[in-house]
């Protein structure tokens, strides 16, 4: 999940969300039919930790679109929720309390070194505290990484150590999202999230 607010949410997904009416067998083949079309109908559950239980969203997709990365084909869709639940309009509450600073979204390729051994990646998102980072593989809750950024700003790559505070995956070591808070912020990091952020205001 990219972005949420009351209304609805912006999600990414390289897995074909299910769709009513279709079969196992429909799902196999590779076509840009599996993944999800404008106005289908999909339901989205939420787990966060800050949740007691899990909560799902019933909406429909308003818009969507479908590119490559590294990882193959990947879709993003837009869905307007059907209702807005008062335990949503908490949770985006503690959201917004907890993220102290704006992040800058971005597609940033990047790598990230964990336990010696190290991976590609993409940033999705980028703040002066931390980051929300997409991989093939997704590295433990609470262990170390190295975050290492290279730009055309950047006369050197920039090395950034973190600990991983969250999960948007179905667990560790399987392809997914998760959340990296900094513990060693520069100044080179403002300066790179500063050129990001002009870079997105020109668009």
């Amino acid at each position: 999940m990219l972005d949420l607010s009351q209304g609805g949410a912006l999600l990414s997904s390289t897995l074909l969300p299910p769709r009513e009416g279709f079969t196992s067998q429909e799902h196999s083949h590779d076509s840009d039919d599996e993944f999800p079309a404008e106005e289908s109908r999909i339901s989205i559950t939420l787990d966060a930790g800050s949740l007691k239980t899990p909560m799902t969203l019933s909406g429909t997709i308003r818009r969507s679109s479908i590119g490559m990365s590294e990882y193959g084909k990947v879709a993003q869709f837009g869905v307007e929720f059907e209702n807005t639940p008062l335990e949503l309009l908490r949770l985006i509450s503690r959201l917004s309390v907890r993220r102290k600073t704006s992040r800058v979204p971005t597609q940033m390729e990047c790598r990230y070194r964990t336990d010696g051994v190290e991976y590609a990646a993409r940033i999705i998102d980028l703040s002066p505290e931390g980051a929300l980072i997409r991989a093939a593989f997704v590295p433990a809750q609470e262990s170390k990484v190295f975050i290492i950024l290279e730009s055309k700003t950047m006369e050197a790559p920039l090395v950034l150590e973190g600990m991983v505070t969250r999960h948007a995956s179905s667990g560790q070591g399987e392809e997914g999202q998760f959340g990296v808070e900094f513990v060693n912020p520069t100044p080179e990091l403002r300066t790179l999230i500063n050129a990001l952020s002009a870079k997105g205001d020109r668009k």
